[in-house]
């Protein structure tokens, strides 16, 4: 469906929503979707202060991620390398032409794009991620699916292979870098033991979830 079956100055206000959440946060594509949606994760509830939370809500979670790639794509936010981690993460921030837009109110047409990555996991971990998309904790996934959490972190590992999600999108920002710091300290390609072996406070399922998104 493209924007001709919506009025205009709604999609134009899709497209501000956006830039203007960019340019206050730092964070990557699947938990910006979620700060649209107004998602009540633990992971978003702390920035939810922030102008633009729930800025979407009427839009669910693949459309908005939509939105947002056209908008990469229209070079108006780019994806900027997080310093200082073991690994690679990128995080979205406004380009001059963005800030232009933003601060000018260009009108930026979008369209309604729902892109739905091809599911390559099975049809227990697609449950997982549609709790996931919902804002939904482990721990409520695990309680809502009658599951151990030790097997909800199994589809959360399969889904950030497959990228369907990051690991960030599920563990905390302070996990994150224990792991990668631990990582640095050990030679060579760590292992998942070694790392608990210096972090016995994280569990094997959350150092398992950051190492995937290698």
């Amino acid at each position: 469906m493209d924007t001709r079956s919506k009025p205009e100055s709604e999609m134009h206000q899709v497209t501000w929503i956006i830039l203007t959440a960019v340019k206050h946060l730092q964070v990557g594509k699947i938990k910006l979707a979620q700060f649209l949606k107004g998602s009540k994760s633990k992971d978003i509830m702390p920035i939810a202060y922030e102008q633009g939370y729930g800025g979407l809500m009427w839009h669910d979670i693949p459309t908005i991620t939509g939105f947002i790639e056209q908008l990469e794509a229209l070079r108006l936010i780019y994806r900027k390398m997080l310093p200082g981690s073991a690994y690679e993460y990128s995080v979205f921030e406004l380009t001059d032409a963005g800030k232009s837009a933003l601060e000018e109110k260009k009108c930026i047409p979008l369209k309604t794009i729902k892109k739905e990555t091809p599911i390559t996991v099975g049809k227990s971990e697609q449950e997982t991620l549609n709790l996931l998309h919902e804002g939904k904790s482990v721990s409520e996934i695990a309680k809502e699916r009658n599951l151990v959490t030790s097997t909800i972190y199994a589809h959360i590992f399969r889904l950030i292979v497959n990228q369907h999600i990051s690991g960030r999108d599920i563990i905390s920002e302070e996990i994150i870098e224990k792991v990668n710091h631990a990582a640095k300290t050990i030679k060579g390609s760590a292992s998942v033991k070694e790392i608990k072996e210096l972090l016995p406070e994280v569990s094997y399922e959350e150092i398992r979830c950051v190492l995937a998104d290698m």
